[in-house]
Parts: C-alpha cells; sequence; structure tokens
C-alpha cells in the first residue's frame, strides 16, 4: 500500500536544505518575496510519512496534484525545430546493440542508449546557436535527481512526496527544484510502468515553481526504454498530454526533433519575469542583496553533470570511423 510506512527519519540533504532556507528566511537583511516565504514556512515535519513517486498509480498523481489528461492534440506535439544525427549515431546504437546482444535487458542498458539521444540532441542544438540564450540560461543535465514535495494530501492523511528521477535538465546557473523542466524517466525494455510516477515528479516541479509566483510553470518530461519514447507536457492548466514515437516506426530523427524541440520549450519557459528570483550569486551570509528577489533560497546540489562534461564521455565513441 501505498505510503503506510513512515521512516525514521528525513534524508540528511532534503533536511540540511530546509534548514538552510529556514535560516536565510529569519536572516535577511531585504524583504523576501511573498510567494517564497508562504512556501518556506507552509507547516512541514521530518516526520511526515514519505510518499514514493514509483509507487504511485495515474489516478493517485492526478488526485494528489490536482491535474487531468488533456482533450485532443496539443501545438507541443508537432515538433519546432529540426534536429540532424550525427551520421554515426546509428552506427554507434548498431555496435552498442552487437556488442550486449547476450546480455540481459536492464535499465542500464536502456540508459546508455538515452544518454546517446542527449548528447547528440545537445551537440545539434549547440552546432545550430539555438542554447546561446542572451539571459544566460544555460542548461545542465542533473542525474538521479532528489525531488521532494510536502506536505501533500494522500488518503486524508499529510505525507512528504520524494523519490528520485533518472534525469532532468536544469536550466539556469543554480540548482534548484523549480528550475527542473525536463525530466527523464528510463526503463528496462518494454517495461512501462504506471504513467503516475514520470506525471508526479513533473507535477512536483510545477507546484514548486507556481508556490515560487513564477509566470510560467509548464513542465515537460519523457517516459523510455531506449527503444520506445513516451513524451509528456503538463501545461499551465494542470493538463497532461503524451505523444508515443517509437524508433522502429517514427525513426530516431524524428525522436530527436521532438527532445530538441521541448528542450528549446523549457529554455524559453525558464526565461519568465520571475526566473532570477531563484538564483543568487550571493552567499547566505552576505551582508548586502541587491534586491529581494537575490534572497530567494537554494536547494542543495542534485549532483549535477554540466553538458559538457557529459557529452566528452561520448565523444570518441561517436566518432566512430565508418
Amino acid at each position: 500500500m501505498v505510503g503506510t510506512k513512515k521512516p525514521p527519519r528525513m534524508p540528511q540533504g532534503f533536511r540540511l536544505w530546509y534548514e538552510r532556507l529556514i535560516h536565510m528566511i529569519h536572516h535577511s537583511e531585504s524583504e523576501v518575496p511573498a510567494p517564497v516565504v508562504a512556501h518556506i514556512e507552509q507547516p512541514f515535519s521530518h516526520d511526515l510519512p514519505h510518499l514514493n513517486p514509483s509507487d504511485m498509480t495515474l489516478p493517485q498523481t492526478e488526485k494528489v496534484f490536482n491535474i487531468k489528461p488533456a482533450d485532443g492534440y496539443q501545438s507541443w506535439q508537432f515538433p519546432s525545430v529540426n534536429v540532424p544525427l550525427p551520421a554515426e549515431f546509428g552506427l554507434w546504437l548498431q555496435k552498442y546493440d552487437e556488442l550486449t546482444e547476450l546480455s540481459v535487458f536492464t535499465e542500464a542498458k536502456s540508459r546508455c542508449r538515452v544518454d546517446a539521444l542527449i548528447v547528440a540532441v545537445y551537440r545539434s542544438l549547440s552546432d545550430q546557436g539555438l542554447l546561446q540564450n542572451p539571459t544566460g540560461t544555460r542548461v545542465t543535465l542533473a542525474l538521479e535527481s532528489p525531488l521532494a514535495w510536502g506536505p501533500v494530501l494522500h488518503q486524508n492523511v499529510p505525507h512528504t512526496c520524494i523519490g528520485t528521477a533518472d534525469y532532468s535538465l536544469l536550466f539556469g546557473e543554480k540548482d534548484h527544484m523549480a528550475c527542473h523542466l525536463v525530466i527523464i524517466e528510463a526503463k528496462r525494455r518494454g517495461c512501462f510502468p504506471d504513467q503516475g510516477q514520470i506525471l508526479a515528479y513533473m507535477a512536483m516541479v510545477q507546484t514548486n515553481r507556481r508556490s515560487r509566483g513564477q509566470s510560467n510553470w509548464t513542465v515537460w518530461g519523457a517516459l523510455t526504454d531506449g527503444w520506445v519514447f513516451h513524451f509528456y507536457q503538463l501545461n499551465m492548466e494542470g493538463e497532461w498530454s503524451v505523444l508515443q514515437l517509437q524508433a522502429r516506426r517514427e525513426g530516431w530523427q524524428a525522436i530527436a526533433n521532438m527532445f530538441g524541440s521541448i528542450v528549446l520549450h523549457a529554455q524559453q519557459a525558464c526565461n519568465s519575469p520571475l526566473r532570477l528570483s531563484l538564483s543568487s550569486d550571493q552567499a547566505p551570509t552576505s551582508k548586502k542583496r541587491k534586491s529581494a528577489a537575490s534572497t530567494a533560497p537554494r536547494i542543495g546540489s542534485l549532483q549535477l553533470a554540466p553538458m559538457e562534461e557529459f557529452m566528452s564521455e561520448f565523444e570518441d565513441v561517436l566518432d566512430v570511423d565508418t
């Protein structure tokens, strides 16, 4: 049964993050934006039972976060950009499949294919100059990203919804859950669990953005086994929609175009007017603040891997001599 066990304590990283927020809110010399104050000072308990997104069904996620399916086709389902894949991309996947042909299908095997796609799309968008944002917003790939939000009401009992997303794309120079606008979950081949997990992660980010007063809280996601991709959007009205693309049916180029389009949509969303309220280059102990926005609390490190570093691991294998 979902959420029936009470953990002995809150994970240390999340506890330290929350305590730091409390410290900042009470020691700031500038007025902190009202949405941030309301979010930080909401009732919170380390003793709340956990609700793990991986255990949540679609109806449970829809009820907990008050979201629902959208009607009809959505504009995001039609890619807005062409993302040419390198000629060696198909060869790399072919050689990888040959090498692992006799191995069992695991999440690790699926993730390797997802890794190759992420790098290829990032490389293509960068080469086209589409990631050169005038506001300075950069894209960073986060691995095993811990996400938490609470309290949420499940079976009439307050819970803390907490889990770990396989990948997320962070937009900005600082690490805030509210800026992880693209969530990616990788599963072993042919294993697609209930949609509740991916949508719960997306809803957690969306709720965080709304509570902070962001002007755009649209979130995107992908659930994949490395062969079949389910792309998601959770729009401003809390309505979710999905598009399925298969490597053997629509082809890798269609998948790359859709993923690249989502990255650009997310980058645009993070340029909302209040985006800068989520980041600050000043330390919490700084005596002076330039504005109230600069005092916004920061979430702890989510094990970030800058895309440039992540990409370097694949440069050699992607440059296979044909």
